[in-house]
């Protein structure tokens, strides 16, 4: 550890760096516990970016993560009057491109496309649910001459599966005495 934190100072203590290029890794652990149930998560997420010019950046990336105990895969349960085998555990892949855009001094332009797949087990859930969805967003913003700015900010999101808004206490949109209604779909809770 003391390596990589040497490493990383001297990184920074260089100046006028002039590449074009912008490398990143993120990586990590987690333990969370709640709802009787406790997991553990990894993820690695390497990065680059690249500006072509002053005004413009294009970036993009991956990520995955995933169960770290158990290795995620099938079990059985005896309740709700079947004996299915379920999916559980976490393991998900997303990947990512943006771009900005500067063409003067007032105006700044950018956009984003990110798609997600794979399977996800919240704490509160019995089995994984599973992940698929794509994004698009972006925005413009404008400075005004007198110190203001106006913007505009878009962002939509096709979850084919209805499940990256799953809250422990129902759908924010449902409610919790409603049925599921995506494919992910559930029996009703009462």
């Amino acid at each position: 550890m003391l390596l990589a934190l040497s490493m990383t100072l001297l990184a920074t203590a260089q100046e006028g760096d002039t590449s074009r290029w912008d490398f990143h890794m993120s990586t990590g652990a987690t333990v969370a516990t709640g709802f009787g149930r406790t997991q553990s998560l990894g993820w690695v997420a390497p990065s680059v970016s690249y500006r072509f010019s002053d005004r413009l950046k294009v970036s993009g990336g991956l990520a995955v993560a995933g169960s770290l105990l158990p290795a995620g895969g099938y079990t059985l349960h005896g309740r709700e009057r079947s004996l299915a085998p379920r999916r559980e555990g976490t393991k998900a892949g997303a990947m990512w491109i943006s771009a900005t855009y500067h063409p003067n001094d007032r105006l700044w332009l950018w956009g984003s496309v990110m798609h997600v797949t794979g399977y996800a087990q919240p704490l509160w859930l019995d089995g994984a649910m599973p992940i698929e969805a794509t994004a698009i967003s972006g925005g413009v913003e404008y400075a005004l001459g007198n110190g203001n700015m106006i913007g505009m900010h878009f962002h939509f999101v096709h979850d084919h599966y209805g499940s990256l808004l799953y809250p422990p206490y129902g759908h924010g949109w449902y409610g919790p005495y409603t049925p599921s209604l995506e494919i992910y779909g559930g029996h009703w809770p009462y």
